[in-house]
């Protein structure tokens, strides 16, 4: 079956004494959640594709919701993962002038959040291994690292870790250690036997775990008990691997990694400003290196609108050579009509290229733009807060794994030493991308020793394993010198004895 079967999941259910509800729609957590966001309610038919490919139109083309999670079973699941399974409907737009526009695709989805949030890793993608996967490294811009003479030569995009576990390829942004990732998984793979696990796809990101049979609408008995095994044996390897990183002491930094090509390239284009004294803002040292890139940035947009012009218009020339082909060769299709199709499909093709062309073209211009002044920024800033603190720059990622953190997201920068005087901990910036289609949200972390102090208003405390968390959501200019001053006076007078 394409479409969904709500009633197999109810006498599942009631058979495992599940909470049952015939809707229940799934938040949009991961990036297979967020597919239909944005499509709106539309008359669709159910599309499957077999397991040789074969793609199949089924149902009635009733008005279905963007996206929606049906037969929805809540609890304790087989294997033991407190969470949801259902079957996940999401729309599809093909575009205009296709005769089914709209498709609606069913997956079966097992759904859990955990609190472990970014602790194991942030992001993880699991997927079955195919012959042709390949570890491999990009750099954007025509030449690799090794090649540019200086880093506006071109961009090293940051690294994810890619590994094969239990038949399985595993890839974690950012790049965790092979290792890690083979703890985390290892003893989940055994039960996807007597599933479909081509059809298998894994998402975990930042606490939310999705395991998907993409394109089924599982009703057998057997095979969900098996899907929640499966689900519940990751989520037993994400809570274990989060309680073995030994604990962020606040006397103690945490060493830098040896550098990648990333870090190196990353350094390089910090390097390219002399500041004179600390960007005030992580915004504001991104700006200034937007003023370095730029050119390289206004050649690649030039480059993209170019390619694209050019092919657009191309396409508007056969179109008219294909309608005086035709005339020629067909005489019910005159001349007269040939050459006015003709015309009109060089004119739209010009207009069509030069639109699409300069829009292609600005859009490749700001990622050019940001995926360099972005890291460079951040790079500079760490460096000038750490000149204006006297604190150490420290491993942001090897801080993620270590710290039970109160917020989602991840970090970018971090910093170890006197918060004040006599007083250690660790401060840092995170960003929080979870919520996307909508803007990132960000925040200024210290973690210091227990103390029970207050804070004031405007600011968040919890104490937990030993540590003291003070923290306060900022926007994105306020990731700024004069906040974290501030932080810092809270969370020290958070650290500072009752009495």
């Amino acid at each position: 079956m394409s479409g969904p079967d709500p009633e197999s999941l109810q006498r599942w259910a009631e058979g495992r004494s599940l909470a049952w509800k015939p809707e229940d729609t799934l938040p949009p957590a991961t990036e297979r959640l967020r597919l239909g966001l944005g499509v709106g309610e539309r008359r669709a038919s159910y599309r499957s594709t077999s397991d040789r490919g074969v793609s199949t139109t089924t149902g009635s083309r009733r008005k279905k919701p963007e996206r929606e999670t049906v037969g929805v079973a809540r609890g304790m699941l087989p294997g033991g993962l407190d969470g949801r399974l259902g079957h996940h409907v999401h729309l599809v737009d093909q575009g205009a002038g296709v005769e089914d526009r709209y498709l609606a695709f069913t997956d079966t989805i097992v759904f859990a959040e955990l609190a472990t949030r970014a602790h194991p890793v942030f992001h993880l993608e699991g997927r079955a291994a195919g012959p042709g996967d390949a570890k491999a490294a990009l750099t954007i811009g025509g030449r690799s690292a090794d090649e540019m003479a200086s880093p506006l030569d071109g961009v090293v995009p940051a690294p994810k870790g890619d590994e094969e576990a239990g038949g399985f390829r595993w890839t974690s942004f950012p790049a965790e250690p092979d290792e890690r990732i083979r703890r985390i998984v290892s003893g989940s793979t055994r039960f996807l036997d007597g599933l479909p696990s081509e059809r298998v796809r894994v998402e975990y990101e930042c606490g939310a775990l999705a395991v998907w049979v993409r394109g089924l609408a599982l009703g057998d008995q057997a095979e969900l008990d098996q899907l929640c095994r499966f689900a519940s044996a990751l989520a037993a390897g994400l809570d274990e691997v989060a309680g073995s990183s030994p604990p962020v002491e606040p006397g103690r930094a945490l060493p830098l990694p040896e550098p990648d090509a990333r870090t190196s390239w990353v350094r390089e284009g910090a390097d390219l400003v002399e500041w004179d004294k600390p960007p005030v803002s992580v915004v504001a040292a991104q700006e200034r290196y937007r003023e370095d890139v730029g050119p390289q940035a206004s050649r690649t947009g030039w480059k993209v609108y170019g390619i694209v012009a050019v092919a657009l218009f191309l396409f508007g020339l056969l179109a008219a050579a294909a309608s005086l082909g035709l005339s020629l060769a067909v005489d019910e299709y005159p001349m007269p009509v040939a050459i006015v199709v003709a015309v009109a499909s060089v004119g739209l093709g010009a207009i069509a290229a030069n639109r699409i062309g300069l829009r292609a073209g600005q859009d490749a211009l700001e990622d050019r733009s940001s995926a360099s002044a972005i890291p460079w920024g951040i790079e500079a800033f760490a460096r000038g807060y750490a000149t204006h603190s006297g604190l150490a720059v420290e491993d942001h990622d090897e801080l993620r794994r270590r710290l039970p953190a109160p917020v989602d997201g991840r970090p970018q920068i971090a910093w170890q030493g006197e918060i004040a005087p006599g007083i250690e901990g660790h401060l840092s910036t995170w960003i929080d991308a979870t919520g996307s289609p909508g803007p990132p949200r960000f925040y200024l972390l210290a973690v210091t020793g227990p103390t029970g102090a207050p804070v004031p208003a405007g600011y968040e405390s919890v104490e937990r394993d030993g540590l003291r968390f003070v923290w306060q959501e900022v926007t994105s200019v306020q990731r700024a010198i004069h906040r974290l001053d501030q932080l810092r006076a809270t969370a020290s007078c958070a650290a500072c004895p009752a009495g």
